[in-house]
């Protein structure tokens, strides 16, 4: 990447800054935790170093954007294994499209280092002084022996003085009271957990930044405040940000979503009979075939629908009765029941839209087999 200084144009070389602990995130270690895990992170390695020269962009010389079976092509991987990769890093919150359709790796402009041409060449030239020192251009007189000597002997002094000296007791985080008090004041409410985190960011902010403002601060907490009101654990996020060393919080993403704030909706409990809320009164055709199908089922395993009891004896003949007058209803040419279309339109003309269970209704055997005599 070419970029422009005091009309000349200066080389520029970028790199990837990892901490030493990368492999020890929670999200890289659930990502290599999944089939295929370990190649998903190579190739999340690979796109970070293709967008280092785009700003994060994944972009073909910022002329057009890469598709996955491009990206697979310059990274060796199979156009599968990209595509799955992509929907993985977008749902940790690596990766992200842009307007454009554009993929953005979403960490690279925080791990970028860069450095001119003439700077690492004076890099490693300092290097090659420290690893190969050159012989003196003069014989060495006595006066520069002592003189050496002397320098040596001092250098030694500093040293043991330094030694000597003992260190101050470390102050106490005062710049965390600070951010506290500011909490406190626009009556933010973080527990003793929550406090300590911010008090550990308010000093790691401060080292990161060496002055920063009250408008700074105040922006902070209530970043922080809302972070928490929408239930992020925002000690975790804090946590994390200072291990990982970057100069920013963390993006907000659902691995740091409490546990406890993901709750479902209570269940309401619709108007039913018999102390039985699956025995609703039904207040529309969509409850009626809910009631229907849940009647049916407990007659199916020989269940009173009433109080989910096996049937008894009796009940079970009263059922059995009810079910030899539906099979005993007229059929029309095509062999279709009249009356009745089904079981379950039986149970609901004479059980839901009567209320009353088929099994407390009485049926006379004798009119469905009569008696015949010889």
């Amino acid at each position: 990447m070419e970029n422009n200084f005091s009309n000349t144009q200066t080389k520029r070389f970028f790199w990837i800054k990892l901490n030493d602990i990368f492999f020890e995130r929670k999200d890289i270690q659930l990502i290599e935790s999944l089939p295929n895990g370990k190649e998903y992170v190579l190739l999340l390695l690979k796109l970070m170093m293709l967008a280092i020269n785009s700003e994060g962009r994944l972009v073909v010389k910022n002329l057009f954007p890469y598709n996955p079976q491009m990206l697979a092509t310059v990274t060796h991987s199979n156009v599968d294994t990209v595509r799955s990769a992509i929907d993985i890093f977008i749902k940790f919150d690596l990766m992200s499209t842009l307007d454009d359709g554009t993929l953005y790796m979403n960490e690279v402009q925080a791990l970028l280092g860069s450095e001119t041409e003439h700077a690492a060449k004076k890099r490693n030239y300092r290097e090659s002084i420290k690893h190969n020192p050159q012989l003196p251009d003069k014989p060495r007189t006595k006066k520069d022996i002592v003189q050496d000597k002397v320098r040596q002997e001092n250098r030694e002094q500093i040293s043991e003085n330094k030694e000597n000296t003992p260190l101050p007791p470390k102050a106490e985080n005062r710049v965390g009271a600070v951010w506290l008090q500011m909490a406190e004041n626009l009556e933010f409410n973080f527990s003793n957990e929550e406090q300590a985190a911010i008090s550990s960011w308010a000093e790691y902010q401060t080292n990161q930044q060496k002055n920063i403002t009250t408008l700074q601060i105040e922006i902070n907490l209530q970043s922080l405040f809302k972070l928490k009101t929408d239930g992020y654990d925002i000690t975790l996020m804090i946590n994390d940000t200072i291990s990982a060393g970057y100069k920013w919080l963390l993006k907000p993403s659902t691995m740091y979503i409490k546990k406890a704030t993901i709750t479902k909706p209570a269940k309401m409990i619709k108007p039913h009979l018999f102390g039985n809320p699956e025995y609703i009164i039904p207040e529309n055709p969509t409850e009626k075939i809910q009631l229907t199908q849940y009647i049916q089922s407990c007659y199916k395993k020989r269940i009173n629908p009433k109080n989910k009891q096996l049937l008894t004896v009796d009940e079970i003949h009263k059922l059995d009765l009810h079910h030899k007058l539906f099979m005993s209803q007229d059929k029309n040419t095509k062999g279709f029941f009249v009356t009745y279309v089904s079981w379950a339109d039986y149970i609901l003309q004479n059980e839901v839209h009567t209320g009353i269970p088929l099994i407390e209704q009485s049926i006379n055997d004798e009119s469905l087999f009569p008696i015949t005599t010889t």
